[in-house]
C-alpha cells in the first residue's frame, strides 16, 4: 500500500470491477461521484473508490487516519475468496460464460449483516432508486455524519432504529416495511438474535433462522446469506434470475422458489452466491437494454452486444 497524502491511497487488489460489484444490487450505499469513483461508508469509515488499472484508488473521506483501511476494503470486498476455480469451470456455460469474459471483477460482497439485513427486508416490493433514498434517509436520520457530503453517515445500529420505532420509519417511507424493521430489530437488542453466529452457522440452519423473522421471506434470506454471512452456496432468486433460469437451464416456470434453491445448490453446489450475481448482472442488463436502449445496450455482454446489433 502506498501513501499519496494523509488521505488518499493507492491499494492494489486482484482483479475487482468496481462498478458491477457496487453498483450490481448487492449493496445500496454507493454513489457515483463525476470522476468515476464509488463513494460509500463501510465500516464506519467514509471513503470514495476508483477502479485504475491494477489498483483502486482509496479516498478517505473523514477526519479519521487511513489505520486499517486495507484490511477494512479486503474484508469487505471479500478479497480472500479466490475466483480462478469458478471461471475455470463455467467459462463455457451458456449462460455464465459470457458473463465471465464480460463482466470478470465482479465480486460477492461481504457486508456488515445488520445493514445487509436491514437493506432487503427494505427491498421487498421496491426498487433499486426507493431502496437507495430510505437506505440514505434512515442513515442521515439515525446514523452519525462522519464526513462532509450527504451521504457521509454511519449505518444507524439496531438500538437506535427500535429507538425511534416504527412510526418514524413509516414516516421516512418504509410503510408496512418498517414493523419488520422494529421486528428484527427488537429480536437483535432483546433477544439474543446474534446475525454475526450465523456465519459460523450450516447453510440451511441459518436459512432457517432468518425466515422465522418477521417479514423475512426465501430470497431476503439468501441475499443476506450470500452478501454478508459467508454462505457460498445461498442463491437468492428474483424474476431476473428466474427468467435467465428458464432461459438458459430449461427449469420449469412452475417451480417455487424453494425448488429453485434447491435446483441452484445441486447445480452450482459452493459457487452460488458468485453464479447467482454473474447470472443476475447479465440478465439485469440484457432486461434494461430490452427495456430502455439506449447507452444500456453498450453495456451488456459481448454476445448479448452482437445478438443485439445484428
Amino acid at each position: 500500500m502506498m501513501i499519496n497524502n494523509s488521505f488518499d491511497l493507492c491499494i492494489k487488489f486482484h482483479e475487482i470491477d468496481l462498478h458491477s460489484t457496487l453498483d450490481g444490487g448487492q449493496a445500496f450505499r454507493w454513489y457515483i461521484e463525476s470522476d468515476n469513483r464509488y463513494r460509500g461508508v463501510v465500516c464506519n469509515r467514509a471513503v470514495s473508490l476508483q477502479n485504475k488499472g491494477k489498483i483502486i484508488l482509496v479516498k478517505i473521506n473523514d477526519n479519521n487516519p487511513p489505520d486499517n483501511i486495507e484490511n477494512i476494503l479486503n474484508d469487505y470486498l471479500n478479497t480472500s475468496i479466490k475466483y480462478d476455480d469458478f471461471y475455470n469451470k463455467y467459462d463455457n456455460d451458456i449462460c455464465l460464460g459470457p458473463a465471465i469474459r464480460s463482466f470478470k471483477g465482479l465480486r460477492v460482497l461481504r457486508q456488515d449483516p445488520w445493514e445487509c439485513l436491514f437493506s432487503f427486508i427494505t427491498s421487498t416490493t421496491n426498487n433499486l432508486l426507493r431502496i437507495k433514498l430510505h437506505i440514505n434517509n434512515v442513515s442521515y436520520a439515525l446514523g452519525e455524519k462522519i464526513g462532509p457530503n450527504k451521504y457521509d453517515y454511519t449505518f444507524p445500529s439496531p438500538e437506535k432504529v427500535l429507538e425511534a420505532g416504527e412510526s418514524f420509519l413509516r414516516k421516512l417511507g418504509f410503510g408496512f416495511r418498517a414493523k419488520y424493521l422494529i421486528y428484527a430489530a427488537n429480536e437483535i437488542v432483546n433477544n439474543n438474535f446474534s446475525l454475526n453466529e450465523l456465519r459460523k452457522s450450516p447453510y440451511k440452519d441459518a436459512k432457517k433462522h432468518l425466515i422465522n423473522l418477521y417479514g423475512v421471506g426465501e430470497k431476503v434470506a439468501d441475499c443476506v446469506l450470500a452478501f454478508s454471512l459467508d454462505k457460498n452456496q445461498a442463491f437468492p432468486v428474483d424474476r431476473h434470475i428466474h427468467r435467465a433460469l428458464i432461459k438458459w437451464y430449461g427449469v420449469s416456470k412452475k417451480m417455487s422458489l424453494t425448488d429453485l434453491s434447491e435446483w441452484a445448490i445441486d447445480y452450482f453446489g459452493n459457487y452460488g452466491s458468485i453464479a447467482n450475481q454473474y447470472m443476475f448482472h447479465r440478465e439485469r442488463l440484457i432486461s434494461r437494454a430490452e427495456n430502455w436502449g439506449g447507452n444500456h445496450i453498450k453495456l451488456l455482454a459481448k454476445e448479448d452486444f452482437t445478438s443485439f446489433s445484428s
